[in-house]
């Protein structure tokens, strides 16, 4: 089977590609849980996402939770 379709997709779709797939996969938490709780789980993976990026861009986990709690919440 000839994968070039795929990779032409890939290259010059990426962005609609990655969007379909999770507005699908949306979907079907939403088909099967229920709106509430939908949005409670897109919610947690926005946090996920913000915190691999931070954690991405500075490579120190401990630096992205003092960035993010006071300073009365961490133990030094």
């Amino acid at each position: 089977m000839d994968w070039k379709w795929l990779e032409f997709l890939w290259v010059h779709y990426r962005g609609r590609l990655i969007g379909t797939l999770a507005g699908l996969f949306l979907g079907i938490v939403y088909l099967i849980v229920g709106l509430w709780k939908t949005i409670v789980f897109m919610l947690i993976v926005g946090i996920g996402y913000f915190a691999g990026r931070e954690w991405d861009g500075r490579k120190d986990l401990r630096q992205v939770l003092e960035d993010w709690f006071p300073d009365r919440w961490m133990r030094k």
